[in-house]
Formats: structure tokens, sequence, C-alpha cells
């Protein structure tokens, strides 16, 4: 016999809200920002990793991103993920 399962199950994790999910890109933003400010400008760092100046403003200002445009920015930072979270 076929076990049933329960119709309302809870989620593993507790949801991410929106104010807490823009506070983190907010951080992140601000810390890609910093870095980005200490090795060139907005212009030169675009143009080397190919992202158009507008994109990297919006990721600079918290504007949420895909994972592997993050790890772009970050290794045209030539800085490591844990590196990088260290600080933020």
């Amino acid at each position: 016999m076929r076990k049933t399962r329960p119709s309302a199950r809870r989620p593993i994790a507790q949801e991410l809200s929106a104010a807490e999910t823009e506070k983190m890109l907010n951080k992140i933003g601000k810390a890609l920002k910093n870095k980005r400010q200490a090795r060139t400008t907005l212009e030169s760092f675009s143009y080397e990793i190919n992202i158009s100046r507008s994109a990297m403003t919006r990721y600079e200002s918290g504007g949420d991103m895909y994972l592997s445009t993050f790890l772009k920015l970050l290794h045209g930072l030539d800085i490591k993920p844990e590196e990088f979270f260290k600080d933020v």
C-alpha cells in the first residue's frame, strides 16, 4: 500500500523577506563599488569585463543580478567569493 503525502508541507527554510533581500543586495552593491573604486574607474572596469556601464551602476546600487554575473564581477576584481563576503 502506498503512503500518501500530507497536502500542506512546511518549507524547509524560512523565506527571506523583501526588505532583508533589498538590504543584503545594497550591502553587496556597496562592497562591489568600494572594491571597484579602489582598483579603477566605472567606465574602465565595465569595458574590461564586458558589462554595460548602466548595468554596473545598477549592480553597485543594489540591483539584483544573476549569480554568473556576480562571479564575473568578482573575477574582474580578482577576488574570491569567500574573500568578498568577509566585508559584507
